[in-house]
């Protein structure tokens, strides 16, 4: 097999599963701060319970998350050892800085989360939950920034053919790293939110917590519904608005990209907004489209009649894989929708003064159990289309993805790697998720 193709979906594959620890741990540690807060105002219990419940799931979230991510950075010298050699000045020290910083930050203070509320002031306990909090979007802020960087490179020179760091704040807060990172933490936070959802819905469905007499855990079940309800509608509202403004700056910087994930192959005056169709690189059409008219003009400039480039204007070798991009983004899309609808009657249906009790909609808590992979699914289309869309650069304008590969790598060793690291990944999930369902059903 080609060890570039191979390279490339072993760290895809690797970075996607991890991917999914990350964007839990950053809506739960929201939960937990928030939760954590009501308490220390007001000291009622079930939102000591709630912050309990959350912490409990969030640590084993935690753990399976650094299981996932710590083989990361091996594999830049198992696969990629060329991006390492020509990128390393830049990309080291933010890996560093979220190792030692962030990390850090956020492991120990979880540790007062986990076994610290009798050892503990309130107050302390709840500067534990911010510090958490910090520390894990500490974490996204380095992360985002690296791949940021690898889209829209600042702050560096080239010298004997290496990417050296000159400025390194101009390449922290690179040119598409403000509305990536707002983007990429919001929609985490409506994952997290949705997970905390469904373990909450699968509390009220258990027919043992149903018939049990403790009414206060119910309460707080019911309760920490509602308030992760709120947060997965307010984001999901938001996300429009911060995706088309990440649309428009992919649009500065990379307007071939832009091209593929509109499915725009010749440009033209009053493009139109494609909302489904079925893509045909290879005769540059769309097929069966349902659009818009000139709705891709007005949003990009406001003006239905303005004219918008299409992929023809880009030498084909630039081109990304148009029919991956173009699928993925209007997947993440339409997702987007399904976590706009379920968290509108999430909210609706666990607020004060609804027609009927949250544990008596047995359908609704049905649905929103399968209902919580929406988010997730949004997340990696995202990132499948974003990645994919650079193609084919690994840093964009910079250095090519096949400059990058380890060289003399072997196909059959790329090949092995690959199906082991499937075959652990495989053995983690089904690990994480018997660890998460044991410590949710000790319920709240």
């Amino acid at each position: 097999m080609d060890p570039v193709l191979v390279a490339r979906a072993q760290f895809g594959i690797s970075l996607g599963f991890h991917y999914l620890f990350p964007q839990t741990t950053l809506g739960l540690c929201l939960i937990v701060l928030l939760a954590e807060w009501r308490h220390f105002l007001g000291g009622e219990e079930s939102w000591q319970r709630i912050s309990d419940f959350t912490t409990r799931i969030l640590a084993v979230v935690f753990a399976f998350g650094i299981a996932t991510g710590l083989v990361l950075p091996f594999t830049f010298g198992m696969h990629w050892g060329g991006f390492s050699m020509m990128a390393s000045s830049v990309v080291g020290p933010q890996l560093a800085l979220e190792s030692m910083l962030a990390f850090a930050l956020e492991s120990a203070f979880l540790a007062i989360l986990a076994f610290g509320r009798k050892r503990v002031s309130k107050g302390f306990y709840l500067a534990s939950a911010f510090l958490v909090f910090l520390g894990s979007h500490l974490s996204a802020f380095f992360i985002v920034s690296v791949n940021s960087w690898m889209e829209t490179p600042a702050g560096y020179a080239i010298q004997d053919g290496k990417v050296i760091l000159t400025d390194w704040l101009a390449a922290t807060f690179n040119p598409s790293f403000g509305v990536r990172f707002l983007h990429t933490v919001s929609a985490a936070w409506i994952s997290g939110s949705f997970f905390f959802m469904a373990l909450c819905a699968g509390l009220l469905l258990s027919r043992a917590k149903a018939d049990a007499p403790d009414g206060a855990a119910r309460g707080a079940t019911a309760k920490g519904m509602a308030m992760a309800a709120t947060i997965a509608l307010s984001m999901a509202i938001l996300q429009p608005f911060l995706g088309h403004a990440q649309i428009m700056d992919v649009l500065r910087h990379q307007p071939v990209k832009d091209a593929a994930y509109e499915g725009i192959f010749r440009s033209q005056e009053g493009a139109p907004l494609i909302g489904f169709g079925i893509p045909d690189a290879e005769n540059g059409r769309i097929l069966l489209p349902l659009s818009i008219p000139k709705g891709l003009s007005l949003l990009e400039s406001g003006n239905p009649n303005s004219r918008v480039r299409g992929l023809e204007e880009f030498p084909k070798e630039d081109w990304p894989p148009v029919n991956v991009i173009f699928t993925t983004f209007h997947l993440m899309v339409s997702l987007a929708g399904v976590c706009v609808a379920a968290a509108f009657f999430a909210f609706l249906f666990s607020r004060k003064g609804a027609k009927k009790p949250l544990a008596s909609r047995r359908l609704f808590l049905t649905i929103l159990i399968p209902a919580a992979a929406a988010p997730y699914l949004a997340n990696e289309f995202g990132w499948i289309g974003a990645e994919i869309g650079r193609q084919p650069w690994a840093v964009y304008g910079l250095v090519k993805t096949t400059a990058g590969v380890t060289p003399g790598q072997g196909g059959g060793y790329a090949t092995f790697t690959l199906v082991a690291f499937v075959l652990v990944y495989v053995l983690l999930a089904v690990l994480a998720a018997r660890f998460i369902l044991a410590s949710a059903r000790k319920g709240m």
